[in-house]
């Protein structure tokens, strides 16, 4: 399973066109989502027409819900990773990738380093 970031699924139609070995896990058949927070941050855009139907259907719909033990352990890591205030949300998406047990693709490696102690399975990504 892989969890994407929103800058990671801004960057989709890029990876496609550059045959991203992101993209060809989920082609291959791996399974891809992404948490309620990070499509809500996602779909606040700007996106080009039909830009969010072609994520979705990249993702086949998996669009998770949040769960309070995703709020729970969000703000455990928020709490342990110093409460800087630019981490709020980032911890939020960083307990939801944990809690399903995904590899968790961003571009924005430093705001979720501090995650990875916790159990975060960081897959650092970039446009090349």
């Amino acid at each position: 399973m892989i969890h994407f970031d929103t800058n990671a699924l801004i960057a989709l139609p890029h990876w496609a066109r550059a045959g991203h070995p992101l993209v060809k896990r989920v082609v291959q058949g791996e399974a891809a989502a992404v948490c309620a927070a990070v499509w809500y941050e996602y779909l606040l855009g700007p996106l080009a027409d039909g830009e969010s139907e072609l994520a979705h259907a990249f993702l086949s719909g998996r669009v998770e819900p949040m769960l309070e033990e995703d709020a729970v352990l969000g703000a455990e890591l928020f709490n342990a990773a110093g409460r800087r205030r630019t981490l709020r949300t980032d911890a939020l998406i960083a307990a939801a990738a944990i809690r399903a047990g995904a590899d968790f693709v961003t571009l924005n490696v430093t705001d979720f380093q501090p995650f990875v102690v916790h159990g975060l399975r960081l897959v650092p990504a970039s446009l090349a």
